[in-house]
C-alpha cells in the first residue's frame, strides 16, 4: 500500500461496505447494551452530560434505557423512557435501508431530505426538548429520561 493515499484506498472499497459496517456496528452495540442493564450502576455506561450539568433532560435522555427495554421485549417501557427515540428508530432503520439499497445499486439516487423536512425535524426535537422539561400537563406525560 505504499504510495497510496487514504482516499485512493477508500475509493477501491466496495460501495456497500460503509452501510454494512454501520449496520453491524449498530447490531453489536445493541446486543452489548441488551446484556448491560443501564439502571445498574457499575456497567460504565455513560450518563447524559447535559443532564449532569443542568438537571434537565435532553431529547436523548432515556434513549439508552429505551433501547435496552426493546432488547428485553418491553416496548411499553421503551416508550416510557423516550418517546422521541422510539418514534425515530423506524425512521433510522428505513434511512439505513435506503442508504444500503442505493450503495448496492438498487436505487437510482440516494434518499435526501428537503430543507423543509430538516427544519421540521429540528423543530420536533426542540419542542420535545422543551416539552419534556415542563412539569404540567399535557407535557408531563412525555416523562423524564431519568429513572
Amino acid at each position: 500500500m505504499a504510495g497510496h493515499t487514504v482516499d485512493q484506498t477508500l475509493a477501491r472499497a466496495p460501495r456497500w461496505l460503509a452501510p454494512v459496517a454501520v449496520g453491524v456496528g449498530t447490531l453489536a452495540a445493541t446486543a452489548t447494551l441488551g446484556a448491560l442493564d443501564p439502571e445498574v450502576r457499575g456497567h460504565l455506561l455513560p450518563g447524559c452530560p447535559f443532564r449532569s450539568l443542568t438537571g434537565l433532560d435532553c431529547p436523548g435522555c432515556g434513549g439508552t434505557r429505551a433501547v435496552y427495554a426493546l432488547t428485553q421485549g418491553d416496548v411499553g417501557r421503551a416508550f416510557e423512557h423516550n418517546l422521541l427515540v422510539m418514534l425515530l428508530l423506524p425512521v433510522l432503520v428505513v434511512a439505513w435501508a435506503g442508504w444500503l439499497w442505493f450503495r448496492l445499486g438498487r436505487r437510482e439516487r440516494p434518499v435526501t431530505l428537503s430543507p423543509t423536512t430538516g427544519y421540521a425535524i429540528a423543530a420536533t426535537f426542540l419542542i420535545f426538548w422543551v416539552g419534556r422539561n415542563l412539569p404540567w400537563m399535557p407535557f408531563a406525560w412525555l416523562g423524564s429520561g431519568a429513572g
